[in-house]
């Protein structure tokens, strides 16, 4: 560990997930040796919501369980390049398309989302009225104004009321945890108001896109899977991180104030000593943020605390023998207005054999986002409910040899129509020095969350550059 006593320029990070990692990993690549980090969790875990947990089975093997994010997509490519960098891509494997056999629950039945034209020609999820509305996309005029909107919004004014009720509002509501009809556009999905704005459309954009990418391939352009995990789980990406870091990194120390004085801030510790610092990265969620700056940044906390955040929980099933190897589906969204007691199912072991061991299976149920008192429930009531409503959708009987539960109450984000406006006024209301990262800001996939801390590292050094150049006038 780097003593922090004799350093010339100091940053301090508040946070201990993916975001503040690579927020220390950026600021470790600068070529200023005087400018050191400390990364500060509250926990006794790296990682954040990347959590892998394990069931061992009697043959030897294990169940390798990814409580939060299992994946992550290329297409943001900067997780991708952080992998590369840590010589981590030899590891690194392809889990398959995401939206391979995805099915939405519809009047308590799963019936598969028609992916490709004659599986839209012949699915009985939506009408022939609601399959004439979606086809007539191409023709929809492109919004060209830059304003935010609901993905409801976005998705009654392209596709049609009756696509976004059936199929696109519960797969975006199952990915992001959230309510269509107020989740911003901008924040969630950009990509479908890009390629509007590129293209035209999404049947246009998709097309294009497909253009681009055959070229591509062609022209000998290296080509990388559409989505990347690793063999035991993603937290093999914070294990190799934390493993390469030099800093100053302490576990199980929290932040309960942050000050000014003349050279910079004082960040006062929950242990009741202080960090000098000459900048502060938040990656804290914005709830947790607020209470820190409530009296160094009093109006950036007063609009911090109205980014909402809402209950998220993860359980995973593990079955000792391959009794479910009959469900349809890699993946099956539970529309809320179904009105069930979880959120989402995926058939881990389908998507992935080897996450467990031979003749066995894996389930992950979401849930906290339809019901949110489900977050709250003890470890039996909870395993109760969610055995009951795999027994009534999906004719479940067998019961589970183990089970793993990870709880985020309050813990997921969600981004309302205007969000990025408010993060602009939040960022704008910081004292020079002070910084905010994290999935509650700017997107909250794991390559969001990695270009947040890097930037926002970037930000920081060159913040501290600048004053130093300046001092020596």
């Amino acid at each position: 560990m780097v003593s922090t006593q004799n350093a010339s320029q100091h940053i301090v990070i508040v946070g201990g997930g993916i975001t503040g990692l690579s927020a220390a990993w950026e600021i470790q690549q600068t070529t200023d040796e005087n400018i050191t980090f400390t990364v500060l969790e509250k926990s006794d875990r790296w990682g954040g919501k990347v959590v892998t947990q394990t069931i061992d089975h009697p043959s030897g093997e294990q169940f390798t369980i990814d409580a939060g994010p299992e994946s992550f997509i290329t297409r943001k490519p900067e997780a991708w390049e952080l992998v590369q960098e840590l010589e981590m891509d030899d590891q690194a494997i392809d889990p398959g398309s995401e939206t391979q056999q995805i099915y939405v629950l519809d009047d308590g039945k799963p019936v598969a989302i028609p992916l490709s034209p004659p599986a839209f020609i012949t699915s009985k999820l939506m009408t022939w009225h609601g399959k004439l509305r979606m086809l007539a996309e191409p023709f929809i005029p492109a919004k060209r104004d830059g304003e935010d909107e609901s993905l409801a919004q976005f998705a009654d004014r392209r596709l049609g009321i009756e696509a976004r009720e059936k199929f696109i509002g519960p797969v975006l509501a199952g990915i992001y945890n959230t309510n269509p009809e107020t989740q911003s556009i901008l924040t969630t999905s950009p990509i479908m108001r890009e390629m509007e704005a590129e293209y035209g459309g999404l049947f246009k954009g998709a097309f294009g896109r497909m253009r681009v990418a055959r070229k591509e391939k062609k022209m000998g352009e290296p080509q990388k899977p559409r989505f990347v995990t690793f063999k035991n789980g993603a937290e093999e990406l914070i294990a190799r991180l934390v493993e390469k870091l030099d800093g100053d990194l302490r576990l199980n120390t929290g932040v309960t104030n942050i000050t000014k004085n003349s050279t910079g801030y004082q960040v006062q510790l929950t242990d009741g000593t202080q960090l000098a610092a000459d900048g502060v990265i938040l990656t804290t969620m914005a709830n947790v943020s607020a209470q820190i700056l409530a009296e160094i940044a009093s109006e950036a906390a007063a609009e911090l605390v109205k980014i909402r955040h809402t209950n998220i929980g993860t359980i995973s099933l593990a079955y000792d023998q391959a009794q479910i190897t009959d469900l349809p589906f890699r993946g099956l969204m539970i529309p809320r207005r179904e009105k069930r007691d979880i959120d989402a199912v995926t058939y881990t072991s389908a998507k992935l054999d080897i996450r467990a061991p031979k003749d066995c299976s894996l389930v992950r149920v979401f849930f906290g986002a339809g019901n949110p008192d489900t977050v709250h429930l003890d470890d039996d009531t909870l395993l109760a409910t969610v055995k009951r409503e795999l027994r009534e959708l999906l004719d479940i009987q067998v019961e589970p040899s183990d089970y793993r539960v990870c709880r985020w109450p309050a813990e997921f984000p969600q981004a309302d129509v205007g969000h990025l406006d408010r993060v602009d006024a939040i960022e704008a209301a910081l004292p020079v020095g002070l910084y905010l990262a994290g999935s509650s800001y700017r997107g909250i996939g794991v390559p969001d969350c990695v270009r947040q801390g890097r930037d926002t590292a970037l930000e920081s050094i060159k913040n501290i550059t600048q004053r130093r150049q300046v001092a020596k006038f």
